[in-house]
């Protein structure tokens, strides 16, 4: 069927067409060769449209749920896996390693103590027993307030009428902890502005209409400012934690699109030594694992690529350490050129690319999706056992290995079959399948390489909730402070500590920050404050 056949059919045409279809079934008689000639015409611009639909990468499945009308997921239905006769009556959640959750901050105590009555008093009930000390009841209430609350303080001052010396009644010790003396904004106010803007996502116009509801007019702009304080004050710190970062021995890599409003085209050099004019705007992020026993996760939104933030990165690494791994889909827009580096690439890419086509080709996509899903499952495994990196290779190598071999074999049998269609959307599947199988299967080969890149794609969600709530940044001043304060807020909040505490210290000590910023880390702070 050629594409050079189809012709664009009048609507008027096509329906006078349809009339003299149904007057010829009605009467029993032959349709002329113009009207036979149209007819093809139909016929084979429908069976395109099928043909596009069915091998295309936008399938009618991607397009539902580009429109919202599907779940985003890819989790199977329970009777999609014939794993086993009994993977219906599996638990869910039996191969689902829990997420860790950050211990919970204690509640303030406050304790109520009889007035009328004491130890070793006379019982007013019976006159006859003492009282004695007993098990207290306890009551947790937890009690809501607006966001901000603004305290005005009175100062009282004395002036000498001969010298004119004034002398002014000094601020409680309370109020000097949230801020200094000619603070207006406290800590605790900035840094709760800082939370819901570039955590929560929350608008800055948004925090000042919910001001505004509890009688505490702030501006829009008056809360960037305090964000900007508060990314000024832990700058230090960012510049830190991207030397240490360097350091790594793996990083996971993914990007977001993204918008500044005032952030025009720039020529820049590539790679070959071509210029090209750059007008793409992303939301880079990496996690750099394993960094003195800790995770560093940095962001960086700006005019490039995933690639070339994690090179600006890598520019700082010891030149001693041996080549990092690197965990990212594909794209060649994650791909590092200023430093030698192992690639791995993620299997959830890989088998996303399948999974758009099991309604499509039931049989051989329900088996291999099976297949993946025994892979999952042996990493969960190890990861419920805590294997160390050496340990779990050696049991991807006896369990995942011959699963990826098998999957390798199926998908090599299908290129090489007569009915392979290589442009269509199987067969673009199999393709990036055996293509990237090298690097797909690189946690078989690599101690400490993972499966996939969820955990980065987690992270990005902090980011995306952000853009769908605000859209875009209008300056790229906007955009460093937001690359500055996400990224401390995820690191943080990654290290199971309180962020909002963590912000705070950072705040207060300001000096003391920018003198060391090493000793005031998200797991080296407390022991700064001490």
């Amino acid at each position: 069927m050629s594409q050079t056949n189809i012709i664009d059919i009048d609507h008027e045409a096509l329906s006078a067409l349809m009339m003299r279809i149904e007057e010829a079934i009605k009467h029993d008689l032959a349709l002329s060769v113009d009207d036979m000639k149209l007819l093809l015409c139909a016929i084979t611009t429908l069976c395109t449209l099928q043909s596009k639909m069915a091998q295309d990468d936008v399938t009618l499945h991607k397009l539902r749920k580009l429109l919202g009308m599907v779940k985003q997921s890819e989790r199977r239905q329970p009777e999609q896996s014939s794993t086993s006769p009994t993977s219906k009556q599996r638990n869910k959640n039996q191969h689902k390693v829990p997420r860790q959750r950050k211990p919970a901050k204690p509640p303030k105590i406050v304790h109520h103590t009889l007035q009328d009555h004491h130890k070793g008093d006379l019982c007013p009930g019976c006159q006859r027993g003492k009282l004695y000390k007993f098990e207290p009841a306890t009551l947790l209430r937890i009690t809501g307030h607006g966001p901000f609350e603004a305290t005005r303080h009175v100062v009282e001052q004395l002036r000498c009428n001969a010298c004119q010396l004034i002398y002014k009644a000094p601020l409680a010790a309370s109020v000097l902890e949230d801020g200094d003396a000619n603070q207006k904004y406290g800590y605790s106010a900035r840094t709760m502005m800082v939370i819901d803007k570039f955590y929560t996502g929350t608008p800055y116009h948004h925090q000042s209409n919910l001001a505004d509801i509890f009688g505490c007019a702030i501006s829009a702009s008056t809360i960037f400012d305090q964000c900007e304080q508060v990314a000024n004050a832990v700058m230090p710190v960012f510049y830190e934690l991207q030397r240490q970062a360097a350091n790594a021995y793996l990083f996971l890599l993914d990007d977001t699109r993204n918008r500044i409003l005032t952030q025009q085209p720039e020529l820049r050099e590539k790679p070959n030594g071509t210029k090209q004019l750059r007008t793409g705007i992303y939301t880079s992020g990496l996690i750099a694992v394993g960094v003195n026993g800790h995770d560093i996760i940095l962001f960086n939104t700006s005019l490039g690529h995933a690639g070339e933030h994690l090179d600006a990165i890598l520019l700082k690494r010891d030149a001693s350490l041996p080549p990092p791994l690197i965990m990212s889909d594909a794209l060649s827009s994650n791909t590092v050129t200023k430093v030698t580096v192992k690639s791995c690439y993620c299997n959830a890419h890989a088998r996303r690319q399948f999974y758009d086509l099991e309604k499509l080709y039931p049989s051989d996509i329900a088996w291999l999706l099976d297949q993946y899903e025994l892979i999952w499952r042996q990493d969960a495994q190890t990861k419920n056992e805590n294997m160390s990196d050496l340990q779990r290779l050696a049991y991807h190598q006896e369990h995942s290995l011959p699963v990826m071999r098998r999957i390798y074999d199926w998908a090599l049998a299908k290129q090489v079959s007569p009915a392979f269609e290589e442009y269509s959307a199987l067969g673009k599947a199999i393709n990036y399948f055996l293509k990237h199988y090298e690097k797909l299967t690189m946690f078989c080969v690599e101690a400490g390489a993972l499966l996939d890149n969820n955990r980065m794609e987690e992270k990005l969600k902090i980011v995306i909730r952000g853009r769908k709530s605000s859209h875009f940044y209008k300056t790229v001043n906007g955009a460093d402070v937001a690359n500055i304060l996400i990224s401390l807020i995820a690191t943080t909040d990654q290290a199971q500590e309180n962020v909002f505490d963590y912000l705070q210290a950072l705040q207060k000590n300001q000096n003391a920050v920018k003198a060391n910023p090493a000793a005031w880390l998200p797991w080296t702070y407390r022991e700064s404050i001490a």
